[in-house]
C-alpha cells in the first residue's frame, strides 16, 4: 500500500513538472513577444545579455526538474540491459564525427559552410537515412500486418508504422523540395509567392516555426523519451506506447545532434532540448556506473562532456560561419541519424518479435 501511494505521488511530481515547464516556456515566450516584440521562432546570433543569462538558467532548471522527477518515479516494468558493444562503438564513431566537424568550423569556416550548402553531399546522405527511415518502417507495418497475433497492441502497432513511414517520408521529400531541382519543374506562381524561399515544399512558408518544431522535437524524442521508457513505462498513461518510445541506444548516437545550436540557441524550447539531454546523459552515465556497466559509463560521460563542451565552441566560434544557419545543415543530419537508428530498432524489434 506505501509503495503504490509513494508510486501514485512521483507520478504526480512527473506530471507537475511537465506542466509547470509548459507553463512557463510558453508563458515566458508570450511575454518576450509581447513586451519586446521577439517572435518565438526565430533565427539570430545567441544573446548572452542579463535577461537572456535568466532565460538559460530557467530552462536548465527545468530540463533539471524534467529529469529528475523522471528518475525518481520509478514506475518501471522494463528490464535493463547494457548497451551492446556495437552500439557503443557506433556512438564513439559518431561522437568523433561531431568533434571532426566543429574543429573544420573552427579552423576552415569556408569548408563548413561549403558542406552546408543544399545538394551537397551532407543533405543527401540526411535525406537517404530519412527514406531509409520510412521504408523500415513500410517494412513493420507488412511484419506486424501479418503477423498480428504475435505482437501486443497490433492496431496501435499498425497506425504507428504507417505514421512514422509517412512522416519520415515527407521530410525526405520535404527536404530536396520533392526533387524540383533534380527534375526542373518551376514552383506554382500562389506557392512561390508565399513561400520563403521560392521552393515547392511546405517548410518553408513558416521556414522559422517549421525548424523550430523539428529541432525542439527530435531533441525531445530522441533524448528525453528514452528516459521516460526506463523510467515510467509502467503508469498507465505511457504503458500502451513502450514499444514505440525510443531506447536508450537511440539516445547514445542521437546526442551529438545537440551540438550544434547557434543561430537558434536563443529559442527556449531548443534549449530546453538541450538541457534535458545533456542531463539525462549525465544520469545515464551515474547509473551505469552504480551498475558496474564500466564501458557504458565512461560512453555517456563522453557523450555528456562532448555535447557540452562541443557546444559552448559553436557558441564561441559560431559568428566565423559564412551564413547565420549553416550549422542547421549538420543538425539535420545527425537528427536524420538518430531517427533511422529508432527506426531500425523498431524494425529489428518487431522482426525479433515475429
Amino acid at each position: 500500500m506505501a509503495d503504490a501511494l509513494s508510486s501514485r505521488s512521483a507520478m504526480q511530481g512527473v506530471w507537475l513538472a511537465v506542466g509547470l515547464t509548459i507553463v512557463v516556456t510558453l508563458g515566458l515566450m508570450t511575454y518576450e513577444e509581447l513586451a519586446s516584440g521577439w517572435h518565438p521562432a526565430r533565427e539570430e546570433p545567441p544573446v548572452f545579455d542579463s535577461w537572456h543569462w535568466i532565460r538559460i538558467l530557467t530552462s536548465l532548471s527545468l530540463g533539471g526538474l524534467l529529469v529528475s522527477t523522471l528518475v525518481t518515479a520509478k514506475d518501471n516494468t522494463e528490464p535493463l540491459t547494457p548497451l551492446s558493444s556495437a552500439w557503443r562503438l557506433a556512438a564513439w564513431a559518431i561522437l568523433g564525427l561531431t568533434g571532426l566537424f566543429t574543429a573544420i568550423l573552427i579552423t576552415d569556416p569556408a569548408l563548413f559552410h561549403d558542406w552546408s550548402i543544399e545538394d551537397r553531399a551532407l543533405e543527401w546522405v540526411s535525406v537517404w537515412l530519412l527514406f531509409a527511415a520510412s521504408t523500415m518502417f513500410v517494412g513493420k507495418f507488412w511484419r506486424v500486418s501479418r503477423n498480428r497475433f504475435a505482437i501486443s497492441r497490433p492496431r496501435l502497432q499498425l497506425l504507428a508504422a504507417a505514421g512514422f513511414a509517412a512522416l519520415f517520408f515527407l521530410m525526405a521529400m520535404e527536404e530536396v523540395s520533392w526533387f524540383q531541382r533534380q527534375i526542373g519543374f518551376e514552383t506554382p506562381a500562389g506557392m512561390a509567392e508565399h513561400n520563403w524561399q521560392g521552393e515547392f515544399n511546405l517548410h518553408n512558408f513558416q521556414t522559422d516555426i517549421t525548424e523550430l518544431g523539428l529541432y525542439a522535437g527530435t531533441g525531445f524524442f530522441l533524448l528525453l523519451l528514452p528516459l521516460v521508457r526506463e523510467t515510467i513505462c509502467g503508469n498507465w498513461v505511457v504503458a500502451p506506447f513502450r514499444d514505440l518510445l525510443p531506447d536508450r541506444t537511440v539516445a547514445a548516437v542521437s546526442a551529438p545532434m545537440l551540438v550544434f545550436t547557434y543561430s537558434h540557441w536563443n529559442l527556449l524550447p531548443v534549449q530546453l532540448a538541450f538541457w534535458t539531454g545533456l542531463l539525462a546523459c549525465i544520469y545515464w552515465s551515474l547509473r551505469a556506473m552504480r551498475r558496474g556497466w564500466r564501458a557504458e559509463a565512461i560512453l555517456f560521460g563522453a557523450l555528456a562532456a562532448g555535447v557540452a563542451f562541443g557546444q559552448l565552441l559553436v557558441l564561441m566560434f559560431g559568428h566565423r560561419m559564412i551564413e547565420i544557419f549553416d550549422a542547421t545543415e549538420f543538425r539535420e543530419f545527425f537528427l536524420a541519424l538518430g531517427l533511422a537508428v529508432y527506426a531500425w530498432r523498431q524494425w529489428h524489434g518487431t522482426s525479433r518479435a515475429s
